[in-house]
């Protein structure tokens, strides 16, 4: 598997995780979309895919959309559609964006699919903290509290998302990182489409710049890498994460436009 398809897969499986460990989730396949909605607040978790490369720029892409859009959009719930590179190869975004439009989806991310198979040495000792697994509700709202603050979403939205037992599982790990007592970052692992996914990345304002993001992602992914076997780790940046992603060895290998 190249490292651009596990990035696409890795990403799927990760909303599927999310939607299956709830009641109001919803997985399901459809003629070349896939749907991973939570069915939740925060409308990005309520999410469609391309499942297959889409062909051409004439009506099989406006067909996909418009499918997604009648699975996910009734009574006008929001929603969101991760378009990645991958299945849309020889279609401009420029098009791409005009059949999103004429659904009334507009571009609001756009994330780089970057891959790593082995992680590069340190260029200076790693911050010192307390790491501590996410393995009881007081570790889930912190978790969910240093996602509101870093991503500025709501907390509730975040609550909502994060506080579910059935969500943490051997496979979707999360670390919260501890400086004098105070949770100051965090991280989640998933491990599918053989490589370990990397998610929630997440440093307090105000203690960004002393290398925190990077020691919880380097505990996170070698936990999961000691724990699963897997050497290839995989994740979606934010443009303000790309620099330390690159010092720490990943490259970028796709990328994903989300409309809403």
């Amino acid at each position: 598997m190249s490292p651009a398809e596990a990035i696409e897969l890795s990403l799927l499986e990760f909303f599927r995780h999310f939607a299956r460990a709830r009641k109001t989730g919803r997985v399901a396949e459809f003629d070349g979309v896939s749907i991973a909605s939570s069915g939740i607040e925060f409308h990005m978790f309520n999410a469609a895919f391309f499942s297959t490369p889409v062909a051409g720029e004439g009506e099989d892409l406006g067909r996909r959309i418009r499918l997604a859009a009648e699975c996910l959009g009734d009574d006008g719930a929001r929603w969101a559609f991760w378009a990645g590179a991958g299945r849309l190869q020889g279609i401009p975004e420029g098009h791409a964006s005009g059949a999103f439009r004429r659904q009334d989806l507009y571009p609001v991310f756009r994330h780089p699919g970057m891959a790593c198979e082995a992680l590069a040495p340190p260029r200076r000792p790693l911050a010192r903290m307390e790491f501590r697994r996410v393995e009881d509700r007081s570790g889930r709202v912190e978790f969910a509290r240093l996602n509101s603050h870093a991503f500025r979403i709501p907390f509730e939205w975040c609550l909502e998302l994060y506080d579910l037992e059935a969500l943490w599982t051997e496979n979707f790990v999360g670390h919260v990182g501890y400086v004098d007592g105070q949770a100051v970052c965090g991280a989640a692992t998933l491990v599918a489409a053989e490589a370990v996914g990397v998610y929630s990345v997440a440093t307090l304002p105000g203690h960004e710049g002393k290398g925190f993001g990077e020691a919880i992602t380097r505990h996170a992914v070698a936990t999961a890498q000691r724990e699963s076997g897997l050497t290839r780790s995989v994740l979606q940046a934010t443009k303000a994460g790309v620099p330390l992603y690159r010092r720490m060895g990943y490259e970028q290998v796709t990328h994903f436009v989300v409309y809403t």
